[in-house]
């Protein structure tokens, strides 16, 4: 076919042919992609909901399978050039010769040919249908991704785990007033908190926790040791000072303090500068008064309080005794945060310690399991004692265990004890204000005759019958 033929054919023919057949084909498309649409929309949706954090790495798999699963569904339902030609033929009512003219070259029947071309007019489609099912699908997912997410479930509470956690961060807490925690530790303490938040809290967390608490506990025990120490130290030098020794005794137990205190504040150099502030607003000779959780900077005050503590004075006297209360007041609550308060030397000793004062003589205190056998007696004046000494509740009080025996009660007040049911007396003693007769006895409260027992009198007929058989004899 000459090149000049091949153009005309291509402009009159066959443009009108794939005007049509382009026409059919974008409904046809527009039907297939419908399902795979929808398809699509749904699973970006449901992904969204379920997954949440990984919806993001999720969606672009149903975008994917559904621009596959359209492809295959738009070429299966395509339209050829062959049948748009029928149906453009049949628009125009060439007759067939739109037909002939792509199978047989140019003849004396192309004028007639190219009129029915310009004839040629796009059939009806139905195109509403497919464009809104796609609308409603777009819609859909608009929506779906614009609607709040619902709130997470709250997985259940390990209360246990909880309680151990909190137990651990109590004694970090108290750990840290007497010296810093160090970074690992405090890490290892937020990752346990955040694990029992999410319940994520397993067995290794377990251990994790329990090797956490026993470091804490050693850390915490010889943080009491060296409060002990200084506080043993600023009590003999106490002493010494208020028994009016040589300048050689008080120098050699001065000296005594400041090494423990130095020990004592060796472990807390790299606290933090805030915190030794808090020490510095207060005067030389209330730096023992401060929080309990004085750390380093308490520590120095003390050191330049007891270097100060020269010269036997009372205000020097003063000053060493602020600074033993506070060392022991430091001592206590932290043996108490991690449950070593009543069972360690220094409360012991305290408990045992006399009790100077400032009359004319000195008192000496008793040792004992409680705090209510602390007690000490003074000689005259207004004595110190052991100063102020914290609530206890320890192992038993002071009483007499003979209090508690067991006695039987007197003849005709409530009937006699081997007339109880499986309960036998031996030897019941005879109360020395009763009486052998039936007058009663005297009681020893209130004056008075007492009545009888209930087994005095006869039993009713009613509870005969019961009294029968929860005993099984006669009444």
């Amino acid at each position: 076919m000459p090149a000049s033929d091949e153009r005309r054919l291509q402009a009159l023919v066959l443009a009108p042919v794939r005007r049509v057949r382009r026409r059919l084909n974008a409904v046809l498309w527009t039907e297939a992609a419908v399902a795979p649409v929808w398809s699509a929309a749904t699973g970006c949706v449901l992904a969204r909901m379920l997954l949440r954090d990984a919806a993001a790495w999720v969606l672009p798999v149903p975008l994917l399978a559904a621009g596959a699963w359209w492809l295959v569904r738009a070429r299966a339902r395509s339209v050829s050039l062959a049948h748009a030609a029928v149906l453009a033929d049949r628009s125009a009512g060439a007759g067939g010769l739109l037909l002939t003219r792509l199978e047989r070259p140019v003849g004396e029947w192309e004028l007639s040919v190219n009129q029915y071309a310009r004839a040629v007019t796009p059939p009806p489609v139905a195109w509403k249908r497919p464009v809104g099912a796609l609308l409603a699908a777009l819609a859909f997912l608009v929506i779906g991704f614009l609607l709040p997410l619902p709130a997470r479930r709250a997985p259940p509470a390990n209360a246990a785990a909880a309680a151990k956690v909190a137990a651990v961060q109590a004694k970090a807490e108290a750990l840290a007033r007497e010296e810093p925690l160090g970074t690992p530790l405090e890490e290892e303490l937020r990752r346990l908190s955040e694990e029992v938040s999410e319940g994520r809290f397993d067995s290794a967390d377990w251990e994790a926790a329990d090797s956490l608490e026993k470091s804490l506990e050693a850390r915490a025990a010889k943080a009491a040791a060296e409060l002990a120490a200084a506080s043993e130290a600023a009590r003999e030098l106490e002493e010494s000072l208020d028994a009016a020794s040589g300048a050689e005794a008080a120098a050699r137990e001065r000296e005594a303090l400041e090494n423990a205190l130095m020990a004592l504040g060796a472990d807390n150099a790299a606290r933090p500068q805030q915190q030794q502030g808090q020490e510095d607003g207060n005067p030389a000779s209330g730096n023992s008064g401060g929080a309990p959780g004085a750390g380093d900077g308490g520590t120095s005050g003390q050191q330049a309080q007891a270097k100060q503590g020269g010269g036997g004075g009372a205000r020097s006297r003063d000053e060493v005794a602020s600074l033993r209360e506070t060392l022991e007041r430091r001592q206590r609550e932290l043996e108490q945060r991690f449950g070593q308060g009543n069972g360690r030397g220094g409360n012991g000793r305290n408990g045992s310690r006399p009790g100077d004062g400032e009359g004319e003589g000195q008192g000496q205190g008793r040792q004992g399991g409680h705090a209510s056998r602390q007690t000490r007696q003074g000689k005259g004046g207004v004595g110190r004692g052991g100063e102020s000494q914290p609530l206890v509740f320890g192992d038993e009080a002071q009483m007499d265990p003979e209090r508690l025996a067991f006695k039987p009660l007197p003849k005709g007040q409530g009937g006699e004890a081997q007339g109880l049911w499986g309960l036998r007396s031996a030897e019941p003693q005879r109360s020395e204000g009763s009486g052998g007769g039936g007058g009663g006895a005297q009681g020893t409260g209130a004056q008075g005759d007492a009545e009888a027992g209930h087994s005095a009198g006869p039993l009713l007929p009613r509870n005969r019958d019961l009294v029968k058989r929860y005993f099984g004899g006669e009444p």
